[in-house]
C-alpha cells in the first residue's frame, strides 16, 4: 500500500516512524475519516474544517490549505489503484517529535499521514445492538468533543460489548445521559421528531451529524438511557458506514420505522 507521509508518496512498508513522536508515545495528535465514493470525496469540507478546528484546539500548527490536501488524498488513492473503488481515507497528524516529558515545544514539526484502504463490507442499516458501557464518558474533555488519537475508552468499552454478544457500546457521560457508540452519533425520535445529544454532553461533532442538524433534519437535546429506552426508532451514523439502525439497547429492542429510512434516503443521495 501507498501511503503519504511527511512530504512523500512511499510504501507502507518503508515508512521509519519515529519513536519520539508524540502520537506514539503519549497519544498527542488528531486523525480524521472520510469516504470516497462514487469518484469524489464525501463531505469533505466539514472534515477539513473538523481537522483544522482540534488542530487549533490542542495548538498544532498545520498549514495545509484544503486544496492541496485533496489533492494529496486523490493521488494516494490513484497511486493504490482504488480511483473507481469505496475508500475509507484516514488522515492522521501528530505533533511529532520532542524529548522526554510531556510539555509542549513550539518548534516541533507535525508528523502528517494519509494511508487508503478499500471497503469490502458495506454495514449501511444493518441493525445493531448495543451494549451500555461501564466506562463513563468524560464531558470535560478534550478526548470527547474532538477527533484525538486517544481512543483506549473506545477501544476497550467496544471490547466489552463484544465479549457481551453486542455490536456496539451505548457511552453514558458522568451525568448519565446518552452520549454516543464507540466510532458513531446517536439519534433518537421522540414524539415525531428526531433529537441528536448536545456536544456539551460530550460527545464529537460528526460531519453527518452536522450535515443533518444544519438541514434541520435533527435537533439538539440531552436524554438518559430510561427515556432513550421509550423511543421508537434509534439509529447512529459515522462518515463510513453512513446510518445503522440500533436493534437493542441492553434487554430493550426498537424497530426500523419510517424516519430511519428517511435519513438513510437523504443521506444516500450525499454519496453514503
Amino acid at each position: 500500500m501507498i501511503v503519504y507521509y511527511n512530504g512523500k508518496f512511499i510504501d507502507e512498508r518503508k515508512v521509519n516512524f519515529s519513536i519520539k513522536d508524540r502520537g506514539l508515545l503519549l497519544g498527542d495528535g488528531v486523525f480524521e475519516t472520510i469516504l470516497y465514493n462514487r469518484n469524489k470525496l464525501i463531505l469533505f469540507n466539514l472534515h477539513f474544517l473538523r481537522l483544522k478546528n482540534s488542530l487549533k484546539k490542542i495548538s498544532i500548527k498545520f498549514n495545509e490549505n484544503k486544496k492541496s490536501l485533496e489533492n494529496k488524498i486523490i493521488r494516494v488513492i490513484k497511486k493504490n489503484k482504488l480511483i473507481g473503488d469505496r475508500v475509507s481515507i484516514r488522515i492522521t497528524i501528530t505533533r511529532g517529535n520532542s524529548e522526554r516529558g510531556i510539555d509542549i515545544s513550539p518548534n516541533t514539526e507535525p508528523a502528517f499521514l494519509i494511508t487508503v484502504n478499500k471497503i469490502v463490507s458495506d454495514f449501511k442499516m444493518l441493525p445493531v445492538k448495543l451494549y451500555v458501557s461501564k466506562i463513563l464518558r468524560n464531558e470535560t474533555s478534550i478526548t470527547s468533543q474532538h477527533k484525538t488519537i486517544n481512543y483506549l475508552d473506545n477501544i476497550l468499552a467496544k471490547n466489552e460489548a463484544k465479549k457481551n454478544e453486542y455490536d456496539d457500546v451505548l457511552f453514558l457521560n458522568s451525568k448519565k445521559k446518552a452520549c454516543c457508540a464507540s466510532t458513531s452519533n446517536l439519534f433518537y425520535l421522540e414524539r415525531g421528531k428526531i433529537y441528536t445529544p448536545p456536544l456539551k454532553d460530550g460527545v464529537l461533532n460528526g460531519t453527518i451529524r452536522e450535515i443533518l442538524i444544519s438541514k434541520k433534519k435533527v435537533a439538539v437535546k440531552s436524554i438518559t438511557l430510561n427515556n432513550l429506552k421509550n423511543c421508537n426508532e434509534i439509529f447512529i451514523t459515522n462518515s463510513i458506514f453512513g446510518i445503522r439502525p440500533v436493534a437493542k439497547i441492553g434487554k430493550q429492542k426498537f424497530k426500523v420505522g419510517q424516519k430511519i429510512n428517511e435519513i438513510n434516503d437523504f443521506l444516500t443521495k450525499l454519496g453514503l
